[in-house]
């Protein structure tokens, strides 16, 4: 890969190589956002054929993540792509780097002829829910149920 240039911002798919830097960049968004590991990024096979994970690079360093995949999911079933999980550095937000990695995921989607995808947002996250309506996504009319159990 060339060199990335001052101030450019590089979008590229995720590599296993990643994963340490990644763990760093979570790290550094604190835990309000939940956890995440070694083990669930091993987890995700990142790297495969048709994988919807990204990494967004500037002055050689990351600086966000997508962790998104192909799925069947829904009412029909149908193949979509999900974004599960994205984040950019509070250092490098409002640069519209979050909006390169989901464009990303939807040219990814183009190719592989895949019309739908779905993002996961917590619906009390103003900021976030905004950003995705920017982006072009609407509510699905889907409502989630969860069950708790206790271990």
């Amino acid at each position: 890969m060339s060199a990335v240039e001052k101030g450019n911002v590089n979008i590229r798919a995720m590599e296993r190589r990643d994963i340490s830097p990644v763990l760093a960049l979570f790290k550094k968004m604190g835990g309000a956002r939940g956890t995440l590991t070694h083990r669930d990024l091993i987890n995700w096979d990142l790297g495969g054929a048709l994988d919807l994970s990204f990494i967004a690079e500037m002055d050689g360093q990351i600086v966000g993540l997508l962790l998104g995949r192909f799925c069947f999911l829904g009412i029909p079933v149908a193949e979509v792509g999900v974004i599960q999980v994205m984040f950019v550095d509070p250092d490098y937000q409002r640069r519209h780097i979050g909006a390169k990695l989901v464009n990303a995921v939807l040219d990814r989607c183009y190719a592989e002829g895949v019309n739908t995808v779905r993002a996961y947002i917590d619906q009390r996250d103003w900021e976030l829910k905004t950003f995705t309506e920017n982006m072009g996504f609407r509510p699905s009319g889907l409502v989630e149920y969860i069950n708790t159990i206790e271990v």
